[in-house]
């Protein structure tokens, strides 16, 4: 698996324990990655197809997402899957800088 250089600072500096006292919800937070950090959000896409053709569990990419990148943001906490999150944050990424 590739470097998660993006993944890594937009969950360890952007999903900190506080992201939810200064942001109305996750996708707030993931404006605000984009809007400071261009470069590494447009490599987001890529690290998330990257960790999703290669991590085949949610317990897994759980512990990729909190233990190992250091996130506060808890994807399964109503019934959601940390899979489907991170699609679709590679979706919105996709969306936001096509063009």
């Amino acid at each position: 698996m590739q470097t998660l250089e993006a993944l890594g600072q937009l969950f360890g500096a952007y999903f900190h324990q506080d992201w939810d006292l200064d942001n109305s919800d996750e996708w707030e937070v993931l404006e605000s990655f984009m809007r400071t950090e261009p470069r590494r959000a447009r490599m987001l896409p890529d690290e998330i197809d990257s960790v999703l053709s290669t991590i085949d569990t949610e317990e897994q990419l759980k512990s990729l997402v909190i233990d190992q990148l250091g996130a506060y943001y808890l994807a399964d906490v109503d019934g959601g899957t940390y899979r489907a999150w991170l699609q679709e944050i590679a979706d919105r990424v996709r969306a936001a800088t096509a063009g």
